[in-house]
């Protein structure tokens, strides 16, 4: 590796891994998971690198990548001016504050880092056999699973975001097991449900949404059953209350409005009572179509189809006087 962002994307898929086969939570604000590099360089045309230089106790991947970049840049520098003789063999720390590594210990030789067996613990046989049995007992890993979201059509954006928590990756599994279309479901996984977990602190497997809620919800809004204004509405409370789609459209009466005629109704309402309005747009002010959408929302309790508002509303705001 070459770079401190290298470096720290590598740690962040070791922490992906040990979080997907449940070894270990991987937080490293907590100390679950600590990392230490080492940093070495060479003058151009030089195959053998030099001295090599030990960072500890890193407890983030911005810290990692900071310090890895700082310290060769240290390095070089004194290489450069021909002090190289100054880049010896140390443990050193990064200093958040200062932006820069300082100078933990000096250690001498492989004595120092206690290269040597430990006499108490004993050696430990691993067979063929034992390692197949583990291989087959493992869940799909971060790299087999974006390879397969991939393939379902997802761009590399909803991969990565899909597939950086494994509990999240398992809820957008089992939403599409349940049907729900795969672009659809990443859209809302990406979009409010990401937005919400953020706002609320929460994570997936502690709010009330359940996969099967969230593909009922998919697909009540391409049955045109409820406009996508109301599924957020639903959406939210049920991450924050519980409930099931179909209880709640019921109880609060939220079937889409998809009759033309009681639509038509509701536009020519509008249009009659904003004249004013309706005179500036046919004077130029177009934008003013999303004032009388929201308006016939408005009138709708927001249960008005778009599709057919949208198309009156147009029809009759263009109707040549």
């Amino acid at each position: 590796m070459r770079t401190g962002i290298e470096a720290a994307e590598y740690a962040a898929e070791l922490q992906r891994l040990v979080r997907y086969l449940g070894v270990s939570n991987g937080n490293m604000q907590e100390g679950s998971l600590r990392c230490d590099v080492n940093i070495s360089v060479h003058p151009m045309g030089q195959i053998k690198f030099g001295t090599k230089v030990e960072i500890k106790n890193l407890n983030s991947f911005s810290s990692m990548s900071r310090a890895i970049d700082f310290e060769i840049s240290r390095q070089v520098l004194l290489l450069n001016q021909g002090q190289g003789d100054q880049i010896v063999q140390e443990t050193r720390l990064w200093e958040e504050g200062g932006q820069k590594t300082i100078t933990m210990r000096k250690k001498e030789g492989l004595s120092d880092y206690r290269y040597f067996p430990e006499p108490d613990l004993p050696g430990v046989t691993i067979t063929e056999d034992y390692v197949d049995s583990i291989s087959k007992s493992l869940p799909e890993l971060p790299e087999i699973k974006r390879r397969r979201y991939e393939k379902m059509g997802l761009s590399m954006q909803d991969v990565l975001f899909l597939t950086n928590d494994a509990n999240v990756a398992e809820f957008f599994d089992a939403t599409i097991g349940e049907g729900a279309d795969v672009k659809i479901a990443t859209n809302w996984m990406m979009g409010d449900i990401a937005a919400y977990l953020k706002n609320e602190k929460m994570a997936i497997g502690v709010i009330k949404l359940t996969p099967h809620e969230l593909a009922e919800l998919i697909s009540a809004i391409q049955e045109g059953t409820i406009s996508g204004k109301i599924a957020k509405e639903i959406l939210f409370e049920i991450m924050a209350k519980g409930g099931t789609v179909k209880g709640m459209i019921e109880e609060k009466d939220l079937v889409q409005i998809v009759d033309p005629q009681e639509i038509e109704k509701m536009v020519d309402k509008v249009i009659a009572d904003s004249p004013k309005q309706l005179e500036q747009y046919r004077g130029g002010k177009t934008k003013l179509q999303g004032y009388f959408a929201g308006q016939v929302m408005k009138e709708s309790k927001g249960k008005a189809n778009p599709n057919l508002l949208n198309e009156f509303l147009l029809q009759k705001l263009n109707a040549k006087t």
